[in-house]
């Protein structure tokens, strides 16, 4: 079951309702939340809802969608409430992708007392699809590598291991997601393998060690 997750932003404005020589104060309230985070893999997920609750008359809810304009489907519904008061409901609903993690929609809320633009970024879960081995930045010897991953959340697991042999410890020095040579042999030559896994799945990237030098980066998914 997904971890569930809320997060709202509320804002509230109060008018007035002319009710024969008497007004009432009623607050007007809008919230953007995201209940559950959405996972590659998954059919159709509702990304994000703004609702503006409890207005008279009912507010005007519309989103600016920006590069999910193609991908995302917006859901509006309307309730009217027995004191005569309206909630709107306006959701966006897609395929959750890579590409609309961190995607920034904005909800518009428009009323007679107000207008709102509430900014949101969609947050969707993966797990790892680029795994890279690099060399270190200013490592002694330049024969230090790291394992990185493009992944959400963060890879969390790192393992190494040799196509075909045993790492040897003696001359090489694995802490984590990275990978030292400590001694420049030809024994050594061969295919090293990053793997890489987060709570969703894991991904691997490859190294070819030659001589002390790093003759090739491969990466894949698992």
């Amino acid at each position: 079951m997904l971890s569930r997750q809320l997060m709202a932003i509320s804002f509230a404005c109060y008018f007035l309702i002319s009710k024969g020589e008497r007004a009432t104060v009623r607050p007007a309230s809008v919230r953007v939340t995201s209940d559950e985070i959405p996972v590659v893999g998954y059919s159709e997920f509702t990304l994000v809802t703004c609702t503006a609750s409890r207005s008279q008359p009912a507010a005007q809810v519309s989103w600016h969608l920006g590069t999910l304009i193609d991908s995302v489907k917006v859901l509006t519904s309307t309730v009217k409430h027995l004191d005569g008061t309206y909630t709107v409901t306006s959701s966006l609903s897609g395929v959750p992708t890579v590409e609309m993690n961190q995607q920034h929609v904005q909800c518009v809320v428009r009323h007679s007392t107000l207008k709102l633009e509430i900014d949101h970024n969609i947050v969707v879960h993966y797990p790892p699809q680029l795994v890279s081995v690099t060399p270190l930045e200013n490592f002694y010897s330049s024969h230090g590598y790291q394992c990185e991953a493009d992944a959400n959340p963060a890879a969390t697991h790192f393992s190494w291991h040799r196509m075909n042999q045993a790492i040897p410890d003696e001359s090489i020095k694995v802490e984590g997601n990275k990978l030292y040579f400590l001694k420049l042999t030809p024994d050594l030559s061969g295919l090293y393998i990053c793997n890489a896994s987060n709570k969703y799945g894991a991904g691997f990237g490859s190294l070819y060690w030659h001589k002390g030098e790093k003759m090739e980066d491969n990466h894949s998914e698992l």
